[in-house]
């Protein structure tokens, strides 16, 4: 039998009957124990095999692990764009209505900016109507009452 493991039954058969074990009892005990370990141990090539196989495998999933990470950031990476761009014309919507109702509010303060500007203008020019009659009248009095004035000067000696 070749056992994985060095075992030295005839020693250990010398050591059990120097302890007083009876000879026919030290030669079945290493036989059973030489039995059980071929058969409950790994042999070190068998671990190195073991080894490689296992690196193998968590290498494979390894690779598969980044493929399935790399796909779901692509797809993460979609979203998050179509998401931004849907956010984005939204916003320019919002911001293109808000533009056009500034411009009517903008539209209905000069028109009514306008309207006050030219009932303001048709007021003073009535006020100015009569402050105009008033100083051409002024003006005529005035006229009279310096011909008048002249008339008496030339009349004086």
């Amino acid at each position: 039998m070749d056992m994985p493991i060095k075992f030295d039954t005839h020693q250990y058969i010398r050591s059990l009957i120097e302890a007083g074990i009876p000879a026919d009892q030290a030669e079945a005990q290493a036989l059973a124990l030489s039995h059980a370990m071929a058969e409950a141990t790994v042999a070190p090539s068998e671990l190195v095999l073991l080894r490689t196989d296992m690196t193998a495998r968590i290498e494979m999933l390894r690779a598969d692990i980044y493929a399935k990470l790399d796909a779901l950031a692509v797809g993460i990476s979609a979203k998050l764009d179509a998401l931004a761009a849907g956010i984005s014309a939204k916003l320019d919507a919002l911001a293109a209505g808000i533009s056009a109702k500034l411009e009517a509010l903008e539209d209905r303060f000069n028109a009514k900016l306008e309207a006050l500007e030219q009932s303001m203008r048709a007021y003073v020019d009535r006020k100015f109507t009569t402050v105009y009659w008033m100083l051409g009248v002024s003006f005529a009095l005035h006229a009279v009452t310096i011909g008048m004035l002249l008339r008496i000067m030339d009349r004086l000696p």
